[in-house]
């Protein structure tokens, strides 16, 4: 029976040229003779698993990261990726900057870079045009009414646009995307906004055909004026395997989901903002697409000139609306403007309808309660000072004077670990923590550790009943 390995050596050379990256690890382990005659190609292959695993394109304002390759331009890597196919397997991770000058979609090139950078592009343009075009033609994603347009614009010398958006359709294993300042990236968004839609409807023709393995984005705004507001998510969240959003300096008021989207379908389920001015209503509109939330990590730092106020109250009443039943890791902050005016008085209520919530980070200044003078204006609602919380004070007639409730009463038992920063006095703190060194074991028996962020250790005497409790007590990080 005739043999692969009958073959000369020369042909099972060609066969294994032409195997997929994908698939060239797993023939390699067929045979120990594949094996001997693979070791050039195999090489290459590591080495450009290496180089080739993390791209990135355009201008970044921040300092550089570290990553294993150049900076490229979109065009370049394009034409790199045409003259060997097998490049495109490589990529997991695409790093976009600024693209465009503040005019449009063209380059804005440094004097010193001019020369050298249009001659290698009109070079590739050249080599490439009609490849360029094939592309853009085989694009799933692309109305046919913009080939033209679109075929065009990648074979302009210093347009990136069109060539950064052809990079998402031919990169199959992209796992994250990071955008640092995309000021003009209204046709590379709309690339997006259509790939997800088109995976999310099976009789489509451009079904799962691009950007069906992206679960991480990562949007930055460095000194950016113009801001990167929240709705610049709405495009990637509506991807099927999507699974973790973060921003830096993200700001706005509003989110709104894509026309057509289905109701509470989003996979997503890791949520960090940091450094950052959303307001409690965008957050609404955010979580009211997602199915089941895990984690929401959110750290406020001023509302600047396009952010909004802190709301801690109403950021929790979203998350208590959507994720109550999934979320297991809570962590909201104030920075520069915790102390705002627009929250305090306020205090976000009971917890415990958070029933997997594990882990949890908030300010000492949110468990503030209702301060009652006398069993009178306790009987206007009935209700016991914990279950008052959520309740603005003005609207029930009663005094605006808050006191530090219990955690006992506010923390769900599923809780294990516990972060308090502190904003108010220390006695207020020492309060907290005796209640719950006292009552643990009935309220919440899971807690294991808490957290403080605090400017003066607390006596021993605080510590010995935590840890008679079984809760250890640390400090920054650092064991008491």
């Amino acid at each position: 029976m005739p043999n692969l390995l009958d073959l000369p050596n020369e042909l099972l050379d060609r066969i294994i040229c032409s195997v997929r990256a994908p698939d060239l690890e797993a023939l390699a382990l067929t045979n120990k003779s594949i094996h001997s005659l693979m070791q050039n190609v195999l090489k290459r292959h590591l080495w450009s698993g290496k180089n080739y695993s993390l791209i990135r394109v355009g201008y970044h304002d921040r300092d550089p990261c570290p990553c294993p390759v150049e900076c490229y331009h979109a065009l370049l890597f394009l034409a790199k990726i045409l003259e060997d196919p097998n490049v495109a397997h490589y990529p997991t991770t695409l790093s976009v900057g600024e693209c465009g000058s503040e005019n449009g979609d063209y380059l804005d090139l440094d004097a010193e870079d001019d020369n050298d950078v249009i001659a290698q592009r009109q070079r590739a343009v050249a080599l490439h045009s009609d490849d360029l075009r094939n592309v853009v033609k085989s694009c799933h994603s692309l109305p046919p009414e913009q080939y033209d347009q679109t075929a065009g614009s990648i074979c302009n010398t210093l347009n990136e646009d069109a060539a950064l958006c052809m990079l998402l359709h031919l990169l199959p294993n992209l796992r994250n995307i990071e955008i640092d300042d995309l000021l003009h990236g209204r046709r590379f968004m709309d690339m997006v906004q259509r790939a997800a839609l088109a995976n999310w409807d099976p009789e489509s023709s451009s079904h799962n055909m691009a950007l069906n393995n992206l679960q991480v984005i990562y949007l930055l705004r460095s000194e950016n004026p113009y801001g990167m507001g929240i709705q610049h998510f709405a495009p990637f969240v509506t991807l099927q395997c999507i699974r973790r959003l973060r921003g830096f300096n993200i700001d706005g008021d509003t989110f709104a989901w894509p026309t057509g989207f289905p109701c509470q379908s989003s996979t997503l389920t890791h949520i960090e903002m940091v450094y950052s001015a959303a307001s409690a209503q965008a957050f609404d509109g955010l979580l009211s697409g997602v199915a089941a939330l895990k984690s929401f990590v959110y750290e406020y730092d001023g509302p600047g000139e396009l952010g909004s106020n802190y709301e801690p109250v109403g950021i929790i009443r979203a998350l208590r609306k959507y994720a109550a039943h999934s979320l297991e890791l809570m962590d909201i902050q104030g920075q520069s403007d915790a102390d705002s005016n627009e929250w305090e008085g306020k205090a976000v209520g009971s917890l415990r309808e958070f029933a997997r919530l594990k882990s949890i980070c908030l300010e000492d200044t949110i468990f503030q309660v209702p301060y009652y003078y006398n069993d009178l204006e306790k009987s206007k609602l009935g209700k016991t000072p914990p279950e008052l919380c959520d309740v603005e004070f003005e609207q029930i007639g009663l005094s605006e004077l808050r006191v530090m409730g219990s955690l006992i009463h506010i923390l769900p038992a599923s809780v294990k670990g516990f972060t308090l920063v502190q904003l108010m006095d220390d006695e207020d703190t020492r309060d907290l923590l005796e209640d719950m060194a006292e009552l643990k074991a009935e309220k919440l028996p899971k807690l294991k550790r808490i957290t403080l962020h605090c400017p003066n250790p607390f006596e021993d005497k605080i510590r010995d009943a935590l840890k008679a409790a079984g809760i250890k007590l640390y400090s920054w990080g650092t064991s008491l």
